[in-house]
């Protein structure tokens, strides 16, 4: 799995950041992929941004995602 490919931005300001993670949708996706394998994560996120055709918003919200599991040290 190639997790850079989720990466978009060099940085996305806090105000952006906290709208698009509050979205309602995205929280119902988000909370889809607890305690879920890496597979499913990354497939939902590849899924999640194509339903949203690459909007801004849906590139905020996973690259955030990826940046979390990056901190977790899920993922390298």
């Amino acid at each position: 799995m190639i997790w850079s490919k989720f990466e978009f931005f060099d940085w996305i300001p806090t105000v952006i950041r906290l709208q698009s993670v509050k979205d309602e949708n995205w929280q119902v996706i988000r909370k889809s992929m607890l305690k879920t394998t890496l597979e499913f994560k990354y497939e939902t996120l590849q899924k999640w941004l194509e339903t949203n055709k690459y909007s801004e918003k849906s590139k905020v919200q996973t690259q955030n995602y990826v940046q979390a599991l990056r901190r977790g040290g899920l993922i390298g």
